[in-house]
């Protein structure tokens, strides 16, 4: 097993194990913190981007992620077959993800559906609806 998949394995215990109120105490107290669990859920989905999928598309998605010490921003963006993400305010987003970072951890992690999420108000969209939609055909998360 890869360390990130461990590292996954140990944010999926935490999600599966405690009240989502209590998630982003315990992982700050984690080497790397809430920046280095955002780090790894953001590196996890890129791996899992499908090229084959996304052909001859493109587009940027910028999260807006609610943390007890403020917002954390983080922007994916596919081009050219390609995808890569990176922190901080993209200057063109054609969507942006507003959602609290238990929200975030638990959808990273394949334990909360972003359609389930929407649904039920955990994650607010501005920007293109039909871009939030390209989260879950371009890229392969296997639900856990």
């Amino acid at each position: 097993m890869s360390v990130q998949q461990e590292q996954v394995t140990e944010l999926i215990d935490l999600v599966q194990s405690m009240p989502a109120k209590e998630v982003e105490g315990v992982v700050a107290t984690r080497p790397g913190g809430v920046d280095g669990a955002l780090t790894l859920i953001f590196d996890l989905l890129v791996s899992e981007f499908n090229p084959a999928k996304a052909e001859g598309e493109k587009g940027v998605f910028q999260f807006d992620i609610a943390c007890a010490d403020g917002r954390k921003h983080h922007h994916v963006e596919v081009v050219d077959g390609t995808c890569r993400t990176g922190q901080g305010v993209h200057d063109h987003p054609d969507i942006t993800i507003g959602i609290k970072f238990p929200d975030m951890l638990a959808m990273g992690v394949g334990k909360l559906p972003g359609a389930k999420a929407f649904l039920t108000g955990k994650l607010k969209l501005r920007g293109s609806p039909l871009m939030g939609t390209k989260l879950g055909e371009w890229f392969d998360h296997p639900e856990t």
